[in-house]
């Protein structure tokens, strides 16, 4: 019985999001079903804590069956409304069928190599306690609490819960977190129907199963040829950094960047073809950002200077850059200055402290060669960054990176840069993007010699 409420723990928020992806509203046409299932999952699972703060604001006691009955309900109500949406899906393995020669087999290993590696994630999150430090000490506290309660108790600062005042409240590292993190441990715990602080990790290894598929579905719906996006998808899949967030379970920022990165390459989508769906799901996601963490707010953010680029690209652009250069200058103005920002006390003063970067990035096994290949394509299109077809894609990645800058080198998070306790899992939330813009400025790369001699042939 614990074994078949587990899987449908696991399954029913996935089969939530992938129905409600489909309604007709959304016109879901063309889409491939890699794409549908990354999407689902991780817009199932948040649509699930969704369900769960309102069951607790009802005063509905939280627990398998009421949770469980409501996402059914609503799975239900999904399908039936999407229930005359034709299933555009081609068969599994259509991919690997349309290559030929040696492409295949190569195609079949790196398959197998993403398999067996997260297999092995998969074996980690089971077999190893919670272990990661912010994972107990601010996200499976509430977690703990909230299951064994069965409502969401409130999380106060430790002065005011020493000081008694509020009845019922507790305290953490972080009592003004989103609760979006620990609802999913919650979820899972009711599941199982018991604590267990192993299994109820295992959605971080399904938001890596998705994140893969999200990636995978929208290269090839850019046309990127199959065995390029599996690469790429592996290259993911496979650096070290998202790996150790996926087997170390219980950290949030495996889902911010996976949610950003969804939300990145809809909207890199949506720029190129308009496609409605692709919209959609760039706002859903962008918006979701700020449900999973509080810096959710600053990357959802992000998206407002490119998408100012789409709807007036030459004012877009030279407005965008004057409020840059203003926005600069007022940090350096503000020098000094303390206030607080999204729950955080910041403390303003300019420091450039360079080394943490270059050995985390460039000599560390954190990452791979993941920044070498950045450097590469950002060389080799460099001429073409700010075309039109890469404008607003170029303009969202500097906005990210304009955001850490500021978050690195001009806040308190400088002393975490320093001991290297926040730089890697602060980048993670932008290389999913990161990854997929490489990968379309390589595509690029290739294809744009061959169209160029094609079209002087036909001339």
């Amino acid at each position: 019985m614990e074994l078949f409420t587990l899987v449908a723990g696991l399954c029913l928020p996935w089969l939530l999001g992938v129905v409600w992806l489909r309604t007709p509203w959304l016109r879901a046409t063309g889409i491939t079903w890699p794409t549908l299932l990354g999407y689902g999952y991780l817009g199932g699972i948040l649509l699930t804590t969704l369900v769960m703060r309102l069951l607790d604001a009802l005063e509905i006691r939280l627990g398998f069956s009421s949770i469980g009955l409501a996402l059914l309900l609503l799975t239900v109500a999904g399908a039936w409304l999407g229930r005359k949406e034709p299933w555009r899906i081609r068969r599994p393995g259509a991919d690997w069928h349309s290559l030929a020669g040696w492409r295949k087999i190569v195609y079949a290993v790196v398959l197998a190599a993403i398999v067996i590696r997260l297999a092995g994630l998969g074996l980690e999150i089971v077999w190893r306690p919670l272990f990661p430090w912010d994972a107990w000490s601010q996200w499976a506290t509430k977690a703990r609490v909230w299951y064994e309660l069965g409502h969401l108790a409130a999380f106060v600062p430790a002065d005011v819960w020493l000081g008694g005042e509020l009845a019922g409240a507790y305290t953490d590292a972080a009592p003004h977190y989103p609760p979006a993190i620990p609802l999913i441990q919650v979820w899972m715990s009711y599941s199982l129907g018991r604590w267990d602080d192993s299994l109820m990790n295992l959605p971080w290894l399904l938001c890596a199963v998705a994140l893969g598929l999200a990636f995978y579905g929208q290269a090839r719906q850019w046309q990127v040829s199959p065995l390029f996006a599996l690469m790429f998808t592996y290259f993911l899949l496979s650096l070290p950094i998202l790996d150790v967030h996926v087997a170390l379970a219980g950290y949030a920022d495996l889902y911010m960047g996976a949610f950003y990165g969804l939300a990145a390459m809809a909207f890199f989508h949506w720029t190129r073809k308009r496609d409605f769906w692709q919209g959609a799901m760039a706002l859903l996601f962008g918006l979701g950002c700020i449900l999973i963490k509080q810096p959710g707010i600053a990357w959802a953010l992000t998206f407002l200077p490119a998408l100012l680029i789409v709807f007036m690209p030459r004012a877009g652009l030279v407005g965008t850059s004057v409020l840059a250069v203003a926005g600069v200058a007022t940090l350096f103005v503000l020098e000094e200055k303390d206030f607080h920002l999204f729950g955080y006390h910041v403390h303003l003063r300019f420091a450039a402290e360079w080394q943490p970067f270059w050995q985390n990035m460039m000599v560390m096994d954190n990452w791979h060669l993941l920044w070498y290949l950045v450097a590469a394509a950002l060389v080799l299109s460099f001429p073409r960054l700010l075309a039109p077809s890469f404008r607003s894609m170029t303009v969202l990645l500097l906005s990210a990176v304009s955001f850490l800058a500021v978050v690195f080198f001009f806040t308190h998070v400088q002393a975490w840069v320093e001991d290297y306790t926040t730089i890697n899992r602060a980048l993670l939330h932008i290389v999913p993007m990161l990854l997929f813009y490489v990968m379309v400025l390589f595509r690029e790369a290739v294809s744009f010699p061959m169209v160029m001699a094609t079209r002087r042939k036909l001339t």
